[in-house]
């Protein structure tokens, strides 16, 4: 692997790939600037073939728009698909992030994923959202906790507009439900619920600074159910309603 990625920096982007791929089940690799291969999630045997024989990493080096790091490049070969994307938007040098391979042709190939073409530019905005998550999960993240915690962490944020049990978080790190919240209370000094409605209360703020959605749509849209109890946690976290921080100056 090239100099442009050492350790925090490559946690951060395999971090953020392996929530990409909890969401989408789209394989993404990431390359540095000389496009050596820094980490690869869900890639399959035939996925890799397809990805050599696709000849992806040569045709990034000469296709890809070295001026406009906003650029997003679509390799198109036999109703196959990869997008690039770069992996810092705001610095050449970091290297790419690729998805695929997929299709956006659901009749011609079963070896991939099909995904419509009109939704290419919302997964490339997820993966823009996810790493900004997984950048603040890592500041606020502290350096002792567990691999499990940490998972946890990467997941509730991930998935924190669904109805989330602590039953299911257990299940997906594979260990008891007594043990994960013994683990998480003692690394994090807090509950699973109150780690939970942090992470969406946080969210529900950004919504409240840039759309005109309603409170209960915000609050569903968070993963609460009941916009009162939205209303209670939000004012118990910051001493004012929703509607009191969406009409602050800022």
């Amino acid at each position: 692997m090239g100099d442009s990625f050492q350790s925090p920096g490559k946690k951060y982007v395999i971090s953020t790939m392996e929530r990409f791929h909890l969401c989408t089940h789209i394989p993404i690799k990431a390359v540095d600037k000389e496009c050596t291969v820094i980490h690869t999630e869900g890639h399959s045997d035939v996925y890799e073939s397809i990805f050599r024989e696709h000849k992806v990493l040569d045709r990034i080096d000469n296709e890809m728009d070295k001026e406009d790091i906003n650029t997003c490049l679509i390799l198109s070969n036999k109703h196959i698909e990869f997008t690039v994307i770069y992996l810092c938007p705001k610095n050449f040098d970091r290297g790419f992030y690729i998805l695929g391979p997929y299709t956006t042709n659901p009749l011609t190939n079963n070896l991939v994923l099909y995904k419509p073409s009109n939704c290419i530019p919302h997964l490339i905005t997820l993966l823009r959202n996810l790493a900004r998550d997984s950048d603040f999960i890592r500041k606020k993240r502290e350096p002792n906790y567990s691999i499990y915690v940490r998972k946890a962490l990467e997941y509730i944020s991930t998935k924190y507009n669904e109805p989330l049990t602590v039953e299911e978080i257990s299940d997906y790190l594979g260990i008891s439900k007594c043990y994960f919240c013994s683990l998480f209370k003692k690394d994090t000094k807090k509950t699973f619920t109150q780690a939970l409605n942090e992470i969406r209360i946080e969210k529900s703020k950004e919504l409240l600074k840039d759309t005109d959605l309603s409170l209960l749509d915000i609050a569903i849209a968070v993963g609460f159910n009941n916009q009162n109890y939205y209303n209670m946690i939000f004012k118990k976290m910051n001493d004012i309603t929703p509607y009191q921080y969406r009409n602050m100056d800022f």
